[in-house]
């Protein structure tokens, strides 16, 4: 799961894994092994073993280096291309990918 806001619980039942960058979560539960987390908001704290019902866990707190696939969007009939630049030592979400370069679709 990446850039992702989740405003009501991750449940991840009996995954064994999973890893979420640059996400939001409000909280998380259960899991058996092997939970990662780059870059979330309200993730877990990172933690081995499993002792009272914890869930093992890494948590790095921010992405290094980020750079997400470019896009198509349509704004009314103009197809466009978005180019979403590097980021570093993100944390959370892009909110409403403010972070890319448009390219209009006839120059793609």
């Amino acid at each position: 799961m990446a850039d992702v806001e989740v405003s009501g619980k991750v449940l991840f039942g009996s995954q064994q894994q999973w890893m979420s960058r640059n996400s939001v979560v409000a909280s998380s539960l259960n899991g058996v092994w092997n939970i990662v987390w780059v870059g979330c908001s309200g993730a877990a704290d990172s933690h081995c073993g499993n002792d009272n019902g914890s869930t093992p866990t890494t948590n790095v707190y921010k992405s290094p280096v980020v750079l997400e696939k470019p896009y198509i969007i349509l704004e009314g009939t103009q197809f466009k291309l978005m180019r979403p630049k590097v980021e570093f030592n993100k944390v959370g979400t892009t909110n409403g990918w403010e972070n890319s370069d448009e390219i209009d679709f006839s120059n793609v």
